[in-house]
């Protein structure tokens, strides 16, 4: 038997005439939390290697000249630097575009998400820090608090533009984030404890 593939070009579905389920391109919700995880991550990892963020991240580093450590002061002449995005992170970024889809009942695909993603990059609503590698990597390890006056970008305004889809667990780590006044770091330049 032949199964013959079919196109519903106005709802951007595939069906077959031979079967009762139909293929959407696009998904209005998740059965299973991990689906959601899943889902979250890979839309991570695919704006973390786009062009579009790639041209962002150097044209804050390179064209803006936002090239220093913000805790260290060393600059990208000297170490390697990151751009960290610390309100929100990518993860709850992307969790709280997908919430809001979700819930205004808006079918979705990855693309969707990581269009809407780049698009607040480029409008400056990611709030972000730029930090050396090892820098970083204490803030992802627990051992680094990041006073909101470092940190660029005007997230402020996504947070009242989105802050009703933020989940409650992410909302606390950003309000969190929010009440750091200073740097728990005693790093610098020319003073790194320990060495």
């Amino acid at each position: 038997m032949s199964i013959e593939i079919k196109s519903d070009i106005n709802n951007l579905e595939l069906f077959s005439e031979n079967y009762p389920f139909r293929l959407p391109l696009r998904i209005r919700n998740f059965e299973k939390e991990t689906e959601f995880a899943k889902f979250s991550k890979n839309c991570e990892r695919i704006i973390r290697t786009s062009m579009e963020y790639k041209l962002w991240r150097n044209y804050i580093v390179d064209i803006l000249g936002i090239n220093e450590c913000a805790i260290t002061k060393e600059n990208v002449s000297e170490v390697s630097v990151e751009v960290h995005h610390h309100i929100p992170s990518l993860y709850i970024l992307i969790k709280t575009i997908i919430n809001k889809n979700i819930e205004k009942e808006i079918e979705f695909s990855t693309f969707d998400i990581c269009l809407e993603s780049i698009q607040l990059h480029f409008e400056n609503k990611v709030g972000y820090v730029v930090l050396i590698n090892s820098i970083h990597e204490k803030f992802h390890n627990g051992f680094l608090n990041i006073p909101t006056k470092m940190v660029k970008g005007n997230y402020k305004e996504f947070l009242s533009e989105y802050n009703r889809y933020i989940d409650e667990d992410d909302l606390e780590v950003i309000n969190s984030r929010l009440n750091i006044v200073e740097c728990s770091s005693g790093w610098s330049r020319d003073n790194y404890p320990g060495l």
